[in-house]
């Protein structure tokens, strides 16, 4: 708006009508908070929209919170004896679940082995709990060296 008063060469500003300071500080100050107002209103407004699993049934469907399902899968891999710790995310997708597992090994184990049995251990339950039949479940095996086991054991 300052462009086009420039341009016609008149001193317009808007903040004389509003009743605003026309102090470059203050207008600072004004947009400074107006900025943060926005990113405050935009931050509750994206959610990143994990909080609840929507499990669709045949009569309907029904809300189940996301952190109860992923505590269910990491505490069924920390259960394995190999497993020093574990990382579960699990979202929606294509009407079913998907569940990824980042575990931790402990030293000198076949990582790929004790995925395969992590990975049918975490689809057998969440198809237990859930009911869904389409359960995609992947496993990330790590195994640790015996330096990096230190910053790993609780």
């Amino acid at each position: 708006m300052r462009l086009v008063a420039a341009a016609f060469g008149c001193g317009f500003s808007p903040f004389g009508y509003l009743g605003l300071p026309e102090d470059h500080g203050w207008q600072a100050v004004l947009f400074t908070a107006l900025a943060a107002s926005c990113v405050a209103l935009l931050a509750l407004v994206v959610d990143d929209g994990r909080d609840e699993l929507w499990l669709a049934g045949e009569r309907g469907g029904v809300l189940v919170p996301a952190d109860a399902v992923e505590r269910l899968l990491r505490d069924a891999a920390l259960s394995h004896v190999e497993v020093v710790r574990a990382e579960v995310e699990v979202r929606q997708r294509r009407g079913g679940l998907a569940a990824t597992l980042a575990v931790a090994l402990r030293p000198l184990v076949d990582g790929d082995a004790v995925g395969a049995e992590l990975g049918a251990v975490a689809r057998e339950k969440l198809v237990r709990v859930t009911g869904l039949a389409e359960v995609t479940v992947k496993v990330r095996p790590r195994v640790l060296k015996v330096r990096q086991l230190a910053r790993y054991l609780p």
